[in-house]
């Protein structure tokens, strides 16, 4: 896809404006709401493009920009999980089973179907009925994913304290 066929995102003037303009979009398009689905497609190849583009800034620095920062610190303390970022949800998979209580306190939901945790942001808690549950690997092509380890963790709290830093500069 070249520059010349983003159209629904092409207003967009910094990476803020991006996920705004992305996720009001993704509302008004998503099937399950009564949206198009070409339309968002359209716009998931448009939001990638973007942010793989170099507009923004690097593409690792982006794709790497984490919801629920504290939360996955304290998965990361629990063994044997694998945690995935997909869109706006995280999802626990692995050895979650000595694990279940505190996944529990900390918000998590079970979905026995994909015999995976899931946690949503409560304040954007939306119901969806489907007559049939939706596979990971259709929502991950969807929505996109990423596997967050120590390693990658580790790389996303400097970049953080960095900017922390620069921010705190008069």
């Amino acid at each position: 896809m070249e520059s010349a066929h983003v159209t629904l995102l092409k207003d967009a003037a910094n990476l803020e404006e991006l996920k705004k303009l992305f996720k009001k979009l993704a509302l008004k398009f998503h099937p399950d709401k009564g949206g198009d689905k070409e339309k968002m497609q359209q716009l998931n190849a448009e939001y990638e493009f973007l942010l793989k583009s170099g507009r923004f800034g690097k593409a690792e620095d982006i794709e790497f920009n984490l919801i629920f920062p504290d939360l996955i610190e304290k998965l990361l303390r629990l063994d044997g999980l694998t945690i995935e970022v997909v869109g706006q949800w995280l999802w626990v998979s692995g050895e979650t089973r000595k694990h279940r209580k505190i996944l529990k306190e900390l918000g998590f939901f079970y979905a026995p179907k994909k015999q995976m945790w899931y946690f949503r942001n409560p304040e954007n808690k939306k119901i969806f009925f489907r007559s049939e549950p939706m596979p990971m690997h259709l929502i991950r092509s969807i929505y996109g994913s990423y596997t967050v380890n120590e390693d990658n963790f580790k790389k996303y709290r400097k970049n953080e304290d960095e900017l922390n830093e620069l921010n705190a500069l008069p």
